[in-house]
């Protein structure tokens, strides 16, 4: 009886990975969020490179940390660097393994701070 069900575990752990496999796509990933003052834009470019873009607040500063609760991996924190009013880019190993991660958007500007969390699914 063990066995049987230590069998039909790893084969419905197979088929997950096999259909999120299959449901995932390479390339750009977005996510929108909003919170109270500010809402943002989040593009993931190959899993090294977050562009956000502020489309509601004046932000002076982006922050952002991801972290895969499943596989217990966070990311350090990485400052976005400005590339014109109200987008920035984030640049380093962000996302190290394909799948969900929840990534944190922490915006700061003139109406203060706010985190706007977002759930992205990355795939190289």
């Amino acid at each position: 009886m063990m066995r049987r069900l230590l069998a039909c575990g790893c084969l419905a752990a197979a088929a997950m990975t096999i259909v999120v496999g299959c449901l995932s796509v390479p390339g750009a990933v977005t996510a929108q969020g909003a919170g109270a003052r500010y809402a943002v834009t989040l593009t993931i470019e190959e899993g090294d490179t977050a562009d956000i873009v502020v489309d509601r607040g004046a932000a002076d500063a982006v922050v952002v940390t991801a972290t895969m609760p499943q596989m217990g991996h966070v990311t350090p924190e990485a400052a976005a660097r400005r590339l014109a009013p109200g987008r920035f880019r984030a640049d380093g190993d962000l996302f190290t393994m394909d799948g969900v991660w929840e990534v944190s958007v922490r915006v700061s500007g003139t109406a203060g701070e706010e985190v706007i969390p977002l759930t992205v699914l990355v795939a190289s």
